[in-house]
């Protein structure tokens, strides 16, 4: 990739001599003005768009004053070291950077605002404080970056974000970084970016991640049963065993839950690995793979949509926990494959009945009630056998205890000296004056 002699200088002097593939995907983005969502990867790091705003702003900086870059960050040692990189990447070129973040004094964040940057690196927080006590216009803005959205959204920034883009006039392009891509995330992007470039994901399309879901097929076979109190494990194996499932997707709430399968399911000598959002890339990826290519029969994911799988053809999905949001439920069907025998199941303890009548009455084709399997019944069957035996032995028990004709009768007081709180006992004295009482009593 061609750059600046000035901003290859900047680059020797933060030790960077090389880029990655990933890095070198989000510069040519940049470079034709297309929007983004980048998955947050050691790849993916900070000098990805670092350097592609900083040629981006050398290139424009005789036509326009101002900031024509704005990086919005969740933490200050982030918007720190941002603002250091793009300051010393771009210092050859004569390119300045202020951090206006939680760590900075107020008065010196106006004044660094004021002055004449060309890039702004910010905490939502203090940024969308600051440009309100000011009355700032950004003006000329050619590109926005918002980093960790998903942290973002975890802190409930989506506000503050909204009321710091309000103040950006005129037409930009926007980088979106994340670590995880959720259904809020989802809703974030949706508000900022327009068919954007898919970065760093297992999904290459944006049109299976980032556009709306598809309504459930109406020739989808999918339902729920309603799981007894704590038979959840039970119901699944059960289901599995009865109805022959040799592979496909469960879903879990948690990486707990999955974990949790993982060891219900070795123990019936059915092969399963895990998905979850703590896995690093590698490890993520060679997982993916065993399942895709035959070596395990289940993946176990949680944390992880449907849509940024990318599966197809799948023959079995089964929602261990009920997805609270029905475009997951959506996209989970659409994983299935057009084969009569595949099927989406959705066990629904408890604590799930809200989020299943919320299905029900949003989804045009819902899911329908199935039978428990026969096992569960059984066990079902015996559990209630065994609680009311143990009912009517408590009952029998005390019933023998009452018509006892050895027990001893119950006493009575009325012949007992004092009745039944006894004789009063009078108040011995104490000392000399009291043992001649007694002597003469």
């Amino acid at each position: 990739m061609t750059l600046s002699p000035e901003i290859v200088d900047g680059l020797e002097d933060v030790n960077i001599t090389e880029f990655t593939e990933l890095q070198e995907q989000v510069f040519s983005t940049v470079r034709e003005g297309k929007n983004a969502l980048v998955k947050t990867t050691p790849e993916s790091d900070f000098t990805s768009f670092a350097v592609p705003a900083v040629e981006l702003i050398q290139s424009r900086k005789e036509e326009q004053d101002g900031v024509s870059v704005l990086v919005l960050t969740p933490n200050p040692e982030e918007s720190q070291e941002i603002d250091e990189l793009i300051r010393a990447t771009g210092y050859h070129a004569q390119i300045s950077c202020a951090s206006i973040d939680m760590d900075a004094d107020p008065e010196e964040q106006e004044e660094a605002l004021g002055s004449d940057v060309q890039a702004i690196v910010g905490n939502p927080g203090p940024l969308a404080d600051t440009i309100e006590t000011m009355r700032y216009v950004f003006r000329n803005v050619d590109l926005v970056v918002i980093d960790a959205a998903d942290k973002m959204v975890s802190l409930n920034l989506q506000s503050k974000i909204k009321n710091i883009l309000r103040r950006v006039l005129g037409e930009y392009q926007t980088l979106i970084y994340m670590d995880e891509y959720n259904d809020d995330v989802k809703e974030l992007a949706q508000n900022y970016v327009e068919k954007p470039v898919i970065i760093g994901f297992d999904e290459p399309d944006s049109a299976g991640m980032f556009s709306n879901p598809p309504e459930v097929d109406s020739s989808i076979r999918h339902g729920y049963i309603y799981v007894p109190d704590r038979m959840a494990i039970s119901t699944l194996t059960s289901y599995i065993k009865e109805n022959n499932v040799e592979s496909g997707v469960i879903f879990t709430a948690s990486k707990r839950g999955t974990d949790r399968l993982y060891r219900t399911l070795r123990k019936q000598d059915l092969k399963a690995t895990s998905l979850h959002g703590k896995l690093s890339d590698e490890k993520r990826s060679q997982r993916f793979a065993n399942f895709t290519n035959g070596d395990v029969q289940f993946l176990l994911v949680a944390d992880i949509s449907a849509a940024e799988l990318g599966l197809t053809d799948i023959t079995q999905v089964i929602n261990y926990d009920v997805p609270s949001n029905p475009d997951e439920y959506r996209y989970r069907t659409k994983m299935l494959s057009s084969n009569s025998h595949s099927e989406l199941i959705s066990l629904v303890s408890k604590q799930d009945r809200s989020d299943i009548n919320k299905l029900e009455s949003t989804l045009s084709n819902a899911p329908k009630e199935q039978p428990l399997p026969k096992e569960v019944k059984r066990q079902l069957k015996e559990r209630k056998k065994k609680k009311k035996g143990g009912t009517k032995s408590r009952k029998n028990g005390h019933k023998k205890k009452k018509n006892n004709e050895m027990e001893l009768p119950k006493p009575t007081f009325d012949k007992l000296s004092g009745g039944r709180k006894g004789k009063k006992q009078n108040d011995k004295k104490s000392g000399v004056i009291g043992m001649i009482k007694q002597l003469f009593s």
